[in-house]
């Protein structure tokens, strides 16, 4: 290195509200400014957190510093964009790059190779699933290039042991060449901003809040969610159980969708879509359950800041994420995925029995405290951008 302090570039394709965007808000913000320059790379220069983006990160977007070729071909907005990403790496004389989310390593990993620049790639969903999920064309370039992108990484990160196993049998890598560092919480901040006022859609007064946090697409399960809460408020009507609302929190392709669905099962009025909703901890702060109907996860951080709030937690049984946390630890309670009848059941037991419940949310809470710390999150990652930054 010819400068002090470490360059590290922090890649994303955008900075909307997700997990993995937020923890590289954190690094942002919480890397040592004596140690480290922090600078960000993105495909798109979109998303609710930009506004939260320290101003003294500097920003490269390809999309903004490149047109939409005239005539294109399969493969050659992939190629400009590991052009582009080179050019940054070289000009700003990076020392390391890091990046979460396989949209970005596709473009990392040859960037980084060509100009011999150290990367840290973090690996925050079990790619069985979500490689396979969203990428219908091209899937096994794809998946030969991720793998020779994670293979010569000079760290290989993963949010937990479940995705670790599953990316390992993947990409056919050895286990132990992953690390894993379990996702960070912020729980000043959620304690801070779960005492403000709600500003958003108004809380209807003497009926119970079921809320649930992520974005609108299939593998979130959603529409399970949804049939469940039908199957629920039939009870309501009946005043076997006490009424009750739901609140999406997040967007993303399926929303129309699932308003129609929630028109036709007769809970349109008692179902409500906030959109993207970057502090939503005033809201999880007044809901009495926070479902996860999931058909796969990572480590949704959702689950761990409704556990910071105090909120009782009901989820699938997910062999990664939620699944894995509650069947080690039962601060939870899980249910079949894909099972609509089980999430009713599970829903009108949360308010039938309130103490067996409310009894596991102190334990939850102290769980994340011990588990979860954004300071030693970041000065881990701190240890590994320094050692990979100076290696040979």
């Amino acid at each position: 290195m010819t400068h002090l302090r470490i360059r590290v570039l922090l890649c994303s394709s955008s900075m909307d509200g997700g997990g993995s965007e937020r923890q590289l808000l954190y690094l942002l913000q919480g890397l040592d400014r004596d140690r480290f320059e922090p600078i960000l790379y993105l495909l798109y220069e979109t998303g609710v957190l930009l506004s939260e983006v320290p101003a003294d990160v500097k920003r490269y977007s390809f999309w903004s510093e490149t047109k939409f070729p005239r005539w294109n071909w399969p493969g050659r907005i992939h190629r400009m964009q590991v052009q582009h990403l080179e050019n940054v790496l070289r000009n700003e004389q990076i020392d390391v790059a890091y990046d979460r989310l396989f949209h970005l390593t596709l473009v990392t990993g040859p960037a980084t190779e060509h100009q011999h620049v150290p990367r840290v790639s973090t690996i925050v969903s079990p790619p069985q699933f979500d490689l396979a999920r969203s990428e219908k064309r091209w899937l096994t370039w794809k998946k030969r290039c991720l793998r020779k992108a994670y293979a010569t990484a000079d760290a290989l990160l993963t949010v937990g042991a479940g995705t670790a196993e599953n990316a390992s049998q993947y990409y056919k890598l050895p286990r132990d060449q992953f690390q894993v560092l379990q996702s960070p919480i912020d729980i000043e901040r959620i304690d801070r901003e779960s005492q403000k006022a709600w500003t958003g859609i108004s809380l209807r007064p003497n009926r119970k809040q079921i809320v649930s946090v992520g974005r609108l697409s299939d593998e979130k399960g959603h529409r399970y969610l949804i049939q469940a809460f039908a199957k629920y408020s039939q009870l309501a009507t009946l005043d076997r159980v006490p009424a009750a609302d739901l609140h999406l929190v997040g967007d993303g392709v399926l929303r129309k969708e699932l308003h129609s669905l929630a028109a036709n099962l007769g809970v349109a009025e008692s179902v409500f879509f906030h959109g993207q909703v970057s502090s939503p901890f005033a809201l999880l702060k007044r809901c009495d359950l926070l479902c996860l109907p999931s058909l796969y996860e990572g480590m949704p951080n959702a689950l761990l800041e409704a556990m910071a709030c105090r909120i009782p937690v009901l989820a699938t049984n997910t062999a990664q994420g939620a699944g894995e946390l509650f069947r080690a630890h039962p601060l939870g309670t899980l249910v079949a995925k894909a099972n609509s009848d089980e999430l009713a059941d599970a829903i009108r037991d949360r308010f039938e029995r309130p103490n067996h419940w409310l009894a596991r949310i102190e334990a939850a809470r102290d769980y994340v405290e011990n588990h979860h710390s954004l300071r030693a999150w970041i000065e881990n990652i701190s240890q590994v951008l320094t050692r990979i930054a100076k290696k040979p």
